[in-house]
């Protein structure tokens, strides 16, 4: 591809841009010192597909507004958590807590990642 025919198909593309946040982040990557070698992290602003970033500073929010919002947020973590200790019988402990002993005795049998996925694969018949 020659050099006019890449300007042309960059243009097209910027043209058909209607993110602000990129159109923005473009513009300052352009307006910025003329150099041959941008950064990566000045590109990672302008890759497609990302979601603009939040901006807090768009509105103020009170201490209180602030304290509601964490509550908020914590409450949703703390309803969304899970006792997996629960799900577990006392036998299945015994059995993890021996094996444990084991392994750090170094006595026992070891798998590779490897090892475990292709042992995974057989059991499941794949």
């Amino acid at each position: 591809m020659d050099l006019k025919t890449l300007k042309l198909e960059l243009l097209e593309r910027i043209a058909n841009l209607d993110d602000e946040a990129r159109l923005l982040a473009l513009k300052r990557l352009l307006d910025g010192p003329p150099t041959y070698a941008v950064p990566n992290d000045h590109l990672t602003v302008v890759r497609e597909g990302e979601a603009p970033y939040l901006k807090l500073e768009d509105r103020l929010y009170t201490a209180a507004e602030v304290r509601a919002l964490v509550q908020e947020v914590l409450r949703a973590a703390e309803a969304d958590e899970v006792d997996y200790a629960s799900l577990f019988t006392a036998e299945e402990w015994d059995a993890m807590d021996r094996e444990r002993e084991q392994a750090d005795r170094g006595e026992g049998t070891f798998y590779t990642i490897e090892e475990l996925e292709e042992r995974l694969k057989k059991s499941l018949g794949k």
